[in-house]
């Protein structure tokens, strides 16, 4: 049998060709809306975006330029910050704060976003939105920061106090307790003021850090005896010499030394001016004696010397005389000169040490303080003179004298080789022995004047 054809007839080829115009009228339709709905939006900010938290969806550049500067930077800049700090309180206004706020660059940054996509991109841009958010970017008075900074500073800004020790009538040990400071954290308030510009808070606590002292009671808590000491007597002295003895002491008395702080004679006791107190009396320069401001202060420097050679502790910096001296033995002597020589000693122990100084009756009194744990050990000080040098004897012929007739100018001083050892016993028995200084004394030539004028 044979197969009969399918033929469309003429009524179905116009229903198709209706459904085809259709739908070619919807798809341009629609096309046509998209294309119109993308070109609305070409000068407008797509939805969804917003600067400063400020929806701009549907504005022009220049509207959401106005928008933001209304109902952001206007409001931000009335708004007012108020700082507490150790219960005062300080306001900052953001007119002053904040110098600059960049909303153009954020503006254009939100207008710009999506305009270089396609049109079917931007059409769905349009339908779902962009949910971005921008920032406008503040430049701040860094110098009105400092300011307010500095105020609260000086208000607030504490030093600590370091704790003190101090020997009581009964012979205790006094301790003043430490007193802890306080300082403004400079950077972290820095950082608190700019985010407080932005945020809603209106009050900001200012941070402040403790400050701890270097010297605490607890450290100082170590000196509890005495560990050395030292005298000496200036019997002799003129009063102007005792007058220069006894300042000098008052100074160095009641000095604390932490471990590994040094100890200078000079820095301590000062330039020797009249005006600070000093008066003239014997000092040695080269090989005689004269007057000078501040003589006899090598004497509380010599005591001091010998009370910390029995501590354990070697001297830093320290020079001999060119003479030898009455008040201690030949190597035991610490001469002193503001600006030229010192007397230093740096504190190695493992403990703070504390200086006692006073005079009684023409004596001179140095004690030592620290720790009872280092009176285990026992120190001998022991000064050998292993060379001893005659004076030459320097003659001038003298034209004024008559013959036969001798005038002694100057006394010879014999010189000396001097070296000190210091032994140190822990239960009786020596357990280390050093050689602490070899000096050398040189001997002082006699001058004897004799005549050789002519007689009548």
């Amino acid at each position: 049998m044979k197969i009969r054809g399918y033929r469309i007839t003429i009524a179905g080829k116009i229903i198709i060709l209706q459904f085809l115009i259709t739908l070619i009228g919807v798809l341009c339709g629609f096309t046509w809306k998209t294309y119109s709905e993308s070109k609305r939006w070409e000068k407008l900010i797509y939805p969804g975006i917003k600067v400063c938290g400020l929806d701009l969806s549907g504005r022009t550049l220049e509207e959401g330029k106005k928008v933001v500067k209304s109902q952001y930077i206007d409001n931000i800049l009335k708004k007012k910050i108020r700082i507490v700090a150790k219960g005062k309180a300080y306001v900052l206004e953001n007119s002053k704060l904040i110098s600059r706020v960049d909303i153009d660059s954020a503006v254009e940054k939100a207008y710009n976003f999506g305009k270089s996509l396609d049109e079917y991109k931007k059409n769905k841009l349009i339908k779902e939105g962009a949910q971005l958010q921008y920032s406008a970017a503040l430049t701040y008075n860094e110098n009105y920061i400092k300011e307010i900074a500095a105020t609260i500073e000086k208000d607030i800004n504490k030093g600590p106090t370091n704790a003190s020790v101090n020997k009581t009538s009964d012979g205790n040990m006094e301790i003043a307790r430490d007193i802890k400071g306080c300082k403004l954290q400079e950077e972290k308030f820095e950082e608190l003021i700019k985010a407080g510009a932005l945020s809603c808070d209106k009050e900001i606590e200012a941070p402040i850090e403790e400050v701890k002292a270097e010297i605490t009671a607890e450290k100082l808590s170590a000196v509890d005896t005495k560990i050395a000491a030292f005298n000496t007597s200036f019997a002799s002295s003129s009063s102007a010499r005792v007058k220069n003895i006894e300042l000098s002491t008052s100074l160095i008395n009641g000095r604390l030394l932490m471990p590994n702080d040094t100890f200078s004679f000079n820095d301590i006791v000062g330039e020797r001016t009249e005006e600070r107190g000093f008066m003239k009396a014997p000092v040695i320069v080269g090989d005689k004696v004269e007057f000078g401001l501040g003589g006899g202060i090598c004497q509380v420097s010599s005591t001091l010397y010998n009370a910390i050679l029995r501590t354990g502790i070697k001297p830093a910096e320290r020079a001999h005389h060119t003479l030898p001296s009455s008040y201690v033995e030949l190597g035991l002597d610490a001469t002193v000169d503001w600006n030229d020589i010192d007397f230093k000693f740096k504190n190695t122990l493992d403990y703070p040490i504390y200086i006692e100084g006073y005079t009684e009756n023409r004596n001179l009194y140095i004690n030592i303080y620290s720790n009872s744990e280092l009176t285990s050990k026992k120190y001998s000080i022991t000064n050998d003179v292993y060379e001893t040098i005659q004076p030459a004897t320097k003659v001038i012929d003298d034209p004024n004298l008559l013959q036969g007739q001798v005038s002694v100018e100057q006394r010879g001083i014999d010189g000396h080789k001097v070296r000190i050892r210091r032994d140190t016993y822990e239960n009786g028995v020596v357990i280390n022995s050093e050689t602490i200084s070899d000096d050398f004394y040189e001997p002082v030539s006699s001058i004897i004047r004799r005549g050789i004028k002519a007689g009548n």
